[in-house]
C-alpha cells in the first residue's frame, strides 16, 4: 500500500489533526478514539498525559469554557516525517463570566497510521485579553491538561 492509502501522506496528517481540534471543539471524544492512538502520551506544561488524561481534560476544560463548532482555526500547518506541527487560535467563552477569551496554541503531533501517537502543545491567552485581566498578571499561559478535576 502507497502513503496515501495508509493516511501518510502529509495532508493526510494534517487533516488528522484538524479533525482532532473539531472533534474537541465538540467534545466528541468517543470520536476522538479513533484518532488517538491507545499507547498515546501528551507533553505538556503540567505534564504528560495518557489517552484517558486527555479525554477527561477535554471534558474538564468543556466544563470551563463554552466552545463552538468553529472554536478552533487553523492557522498555519507543516510537517516533516511523522511530526505535523499546528499555529492555532481558540475563541472560548468563559462559563462563569461570560467573557470571550482568545488563545493561542502551538501543537506538535507525532502521527502515524492516521493515529495520533504523542504530541507536545503550548496555549498562552492572547495579549487583548491577557491584559484586560484584573489580577494584573503578566502571565497569559494556559496549560491544555490544566482544568482540575474539580470543575
Amino acid at each position: 500500500m502507497g502513503d496515501d492509502a495508509m493516511g501518510e501522506t502529509p495532508e493526510a496528517k494534517k487533516a488528522v489533526f484538524r479533525r482532532l481540534v473539531e472533534l474537541y471543539a465538540t467534545a466528541d471524544v468517543d470520536a476522538l478514539e479513533a484518532l488517538v492512538a491507545p499507547d498515546y502520551v501528551g507533553h505538556t506544561a503540567a505534564g504528560d498525559r495518557d489517552w484517558a488524561e486527555f479525554r477527561q481534560s477535554i471534558l474538564n476544560f468543556h466544563q470551563l469554557f463554552d466552545y463552538s463548532p468553529d472554536s478552533f482555526t487553523v492557522e498555519d500547518q507543516f510537517v516533516d516525517g511523522d511530526k505535523v506541527a499546528s499555529r492555532m487560535i481558540a475563541r472560548v467563552r468563559n462559563r462563569e463570566t461570560g467573557e470571550p477569551m482568545s488563545m493561542i496554541g502551538i501543537n506538535l503531533a507525532v502521527i502515524r497510521g492516521g493515529k495520533i501517537r504523542e504530541e507536545w502543545n503550548t496555549w498562552e491567552v492572547m495579549a487583548d485579553v491577557a491584559h484586560s485581566n484584573d489580577a494584573g498578571s503578566d502571565s497569559g499561559s494556559l496549560s491544555v491538561r490544566g482544568a482540575s478535576k474539580s470543575a
